[in-house]
């Protein structure tokens, strides 16, 4: 009997030690197979996420460098300059319209427009892609280019809230400006002439008193930088006053004549022709006569020593 009672106990201490072993390699392995799916879905959304910073990133250099010709076809459109630019851009930027109206060159491409398409994609991964703007911002840190900020809280996570990645993020582009129209000539042009930006690759204006290299500058309108000047986004509210990034050209008023305006008596630096502060202004010589140049811009354009009298000037 003592035998049997010790083979029963042997018995059932080895099947128990067997379940325990059999339930533990379950259990290890179900454990194992729900972390290699957790980790599937974590690496989805790493990936996602990855895709995510790429494409904002594309999404904000589409959508400024379109709100900013759609400024300049508004202005050309209605001849009139923005209130506030700033504010325009956001509202273009974000909603494709510009004093609520629509504007055809942002449809389908604002910032919202490609943050929602993030979410479509996102819920066809199982994803929950929730995003918040927090603030938009136009600016500039050099003359030729404008410079946008975007800051934005993002909430992305899986479907079954395995994973989560909350932050807050910034996002930054810079838009050359060369080649976008200057609204002081549209505006004041009333839509028949424009200029676009382009910078001059001209140092010396004035060469031994010969003006060669100055006529050919005014005669192209192009651009220098200059902190006495209005910078291009001041120029697109009609802004006149100086900025650190300022840019300036001559006006060729040959062609505002052609158009039927009438030459002004004012220098010819852009924003001073086309503004109404009162300046002291020199003809200069071998120029056409409606060709003067202010006081404040004489050494600018080195033409200090070949100023004259309006009676003795050599017209070009």
């Amino acid at each position: 009997m003592a035998k049997k009672g010790l083979f029963y106990t042997t018995a059932a201490i080895i099947l128990t030690l067997t379940i325990m072993i059999t339930f533990s390699a379950l259990s290890s392995f179900h454990l194992n197979e729900r972390m290699g799916v957790i980790e599937t879905r974590i690496e989805t959304v790493n990936f996602f996420i990855k895709d995510v910073e790429k494409d904002m990133n594309n999404g904000l250099y589409i959508a400024s460098f379109r709100t900013l010709l759609a400024f300049n076809q508004y202005i050309t459109s209605n001849g009139l300059f923005l209130d506030n630019v700033n504010y325009r851009f956001s509202e273009l930027f974000l909603n494709g319209t510009i004093y609520s109206q629509p504007v055809n060159l942002t449809k389908d491409s604002t910032f919202t427009d490609w943050a929602n398409k993030i979410t479509a994609r996102a819920d066809k991964a199982n994803i929950l892609f929730n995003y918040k703007i927090n603030s938009v911002k136009l600016s500039q840190s050099n003359p030729w280019a404008a410079d946008i900020e975007l800051n934005l809280s993002l909430d992305i996570r899986d479907k079954k809230n395995t994973s989560y990645w909350l932050r807050e993020k910034n996002l930054k582009t810079s838009i050359s400006l060369i080649d976008f129209e200057d609204p002081l000539y549209i505006v004041n042009s009333q839509g028949r002439l424009t200029n676009t930006i382009a910078t001059s690759n001209l140092t010396n204006f004035v060469v031994d008193k010969n003006v060669q290299n100055l006529m050919l500058h005014m005669n192209k309108s192009n651009y220098i930088s200059h902190n006495d000047s209005p910078s291009y986004l001041m120029r697109l509210e009609g802004n006149l006053s100086n900025s650190t990034y300022g840019i300036e050209s001559l006006v060729n008023v040959a062609k505002f004549q052609d158009q039927g305006f009438v030459a002004k008596d004012r220098s010819i630096v852009d924003f001073i022709y086309f503004g109404a502060q009162n300046t002291v202004n020199f003809r200069i010589n071998h120029t056409p006569s409606w060709f003067k140049i202010d006081r404040d811009h004489l050494d600018i354009y080195q033409v200090r020593n070949i100023t004259c009298d309006p009676a003795d000037c050599v017209t070009s």
